[in-house]
């Protein structure tokens, strides 16, 4: 498969776990960062689009020398960290739902831990189970009572239970009492699915994907939405791919985003997948 025009300048949307990063969460293929920077030389567009909050992308942005509009949060946040042109872009979560949410009787005696994400800061109930964060340059989140040291809203509620008794019916539950204000989404951390004996629960405000995000930043770049390439690898890039003309789901991932990619990668993550698909179809 081509590009329609390999001579138009593209917006290119790139995850960041299992797509532009290795299995260690860390490090950048050097195929892949030699691609994405290559193409921005080249009159470019290439932007983050993350599951991770913004404290925890800036430094792999950094990395990679981009001074565009950052996406993190799965779209819960968009921000211009470099020019600052772009009005922050902020879907919470109000307190009173979060707590809601927390003290619901669906939950009581099942929660491990949580974690309370908000753009600029994050806090875990127990800070020795550091069960969602997967970066060791990440700067750890602070430690509290969610409950009654966490002020204001938030955008990410991710709760670790102690059980997977009754699992289905915690979430179906959750979204039919609180389904206007959020989304709660089943063990996907950092898009990856994983059910186990103490599963995750991820709560977003319910507007919030990556399609979404998409559309928001290529109207924001004056870019036609079928014409943005998107790299992924899991389900929390469903929307995104699905949205954008080119969506490119890499080999290591989903099987099920694959259904709806127009382009798998040759390459895993590991390899370099993404570079290496991106200078297939641009060159």
């Amino acid at each position: 498969m081509q590009l329609k025009d390999k001579n138009q300048k593209r917006l290119i949307l790139i995850d960041l776990d299992g797509t532009t990063l290795k299995d260690d969460h860390l490090s950048i293929n050097p195929i892949t960062k030699n691609a994405l920077q290559d193409a921005v030389k080249d009159g470019h567009i290439v932007c983050i689009c993350t599951g991770r909050s913004l404290k925890d992308t800036l430094h792999i942005y950094n990395e990679l020398e981009l001074d565009t509009l950052l996406v993190t949060l799965d779209g819960g946040h968009i921000s211009d960290p470099v020019h600052k042109n772009f009005k922050r872009l902020v879907l919470p979560i109000s307190k009173e739902v979060m707590n809601g949410i927390l003290s619901h009787k669906i939950l009581k005696n099942r929660i491990e831990n949580i974690i309370v994400e908000y753009y600029q800061s994050n806090m875990i109930q127990n800070g020795a189970d550091n069960f969602f964060v997967v970066d060791a340059n990440a700067e750890k989140p602070a430690e509290g009572n969610i409950l009654t040291d966490w002020n204001g809203p938030c955008s990410n509620i991710v709760v670790k239970l102690n059980t997977n008794l009754d699992f289905y019916n915690v979430v179906d539950t959750l979204n039919e009492e609180f389904g206007n204000a959020v989304s709660v989404k089943s063990n996907l951390i950092y898009g990856v699915e994983n059910i186990g004996e103490k599963p995750i629960i991820i709560i977003t405000n319910k507007f919030v994907n990556k399609g979404f995000a998409a559309e928001m930043v290529a109207q924001y770049y004056n870019k036609n939405i079928k014409d943005v390439i998107a790299f992924g690898d899991q389900m929390n890039d469903f929307e995104m791919l699905k949205t954008v003309g080119y969506g490119v789901a890499l080999t290591s991932g989903n099987p099920k985003l694959k259904e709806v990619a127009w382009k798998i990668t040759d390459l895993s993550n590991e390899d370099g997948g993404l570079g290496d698909t991106l200078n297939k179809i641009l060159k």
